[in-house]
């Protein structure tokens, strides 16, 4: 059986939809991952760019969706991750049947500066990012569901 996982973010623009990408390819066969936003924005051109440069996959087709949509089509997941303090301090519906509610405290991509200032706070989330979804990957398929995350993730049950 897979493991469904919903990643959430604010806007669905760029930490939830890297997020997404990083599971997909380090999940495998093992995880079923979509992502959503509060309330769901742009697809953030800068992150389709990282993940295609650092990761050799093209996210340009992901599109942001809205988490009370996923909701409404009653669609159930194991675990709903939410990838920034601004989604976690959302009213999100309440999804039955979770096995865990996580917040990884992932930084900001935003900021104002150049072209290279941008890119380069993309690239730190979504290295943040690869850490916790590595390292999640590994907890669940060791069956570890429920228990054995870090302290720092926060975990609801």
């Amino acid at each position: 059986m897979k493991t469904k996982v919903l990643f959430i973010c604010s806007h669905n623009t760029t930490r939830s939809q890297m997020a997404q990408a990083l599971l997909s390819k380090y999940g495998g066969e093992d995880f079923e991952v979509l992502s959503a936003g509060v309330n769901a924005g742009v697809l953030n051109p800068m992150a389709v760019e990282v993940i295609l440069e650092s990761e050799n996959m093209d996210i340009s087709s992901y599109t942001t969706n809205s988490v009370i949509e996923y909701f409404k089509q009653g669609l159930h997941f194991h675990y709903v991750i939410t990838v920034c303090d601004e989604a976690k301090k959302e009213a999100c519906p309440i999804f039955p049947g979770l096995d865990g509610v996580l917040h990884w405290n992932i930084s900001s991509p935003a900021c104002d500066g150049n072209y290279e200032e941008k890119k380069a706070k993309v690239i730190q989330s979504k290295d943040e990012l690869k850490v916790n979804v590595l390292q999640f990957a590994e907890l669940v398929k060791e069956q570890h569901i429920k228990s054995g995350f870090p302290e720092s993730w926060h975990v609801n049950q």
